[in-house]
């Protein structure tokens, strides 16, 4: 059986902004820096998509990736 400490268990949590389903039976959620409309639709069921927030656990950002969006990647 494992077993945690109480160190183990708090996690440091941001307070981040995504965009979240409008329909209460669908919950898809994504973060705002992932998204690229303005208004966008929820990937599983197309309706539209709110602005909100959410407590997530913080995220190591190990190497700053760029996304080349419609250009040519360089080798």
């Amino acid at each position: 059986m494992a077993t945690t400490t109480l160190e183990e268990e708090k996690q440091e949590l941001e307070h981040i902004e995504i965009w979240k389903c409008k329909q209460p039976e669908c919950k898809a959620w994504t973060r705002k820096e992932f998204v690229t409309e303005e208004l966008p639709d929820c990937p599983l069921c197309k309706s539209p998509m709110v602005r909100s927030y959410k407590h997530l656990p913080v995220m190591d950002k190990k190497t700053k990736k760029k996304f080349l969006v419609g250009k040519g990647r360089s080798k």
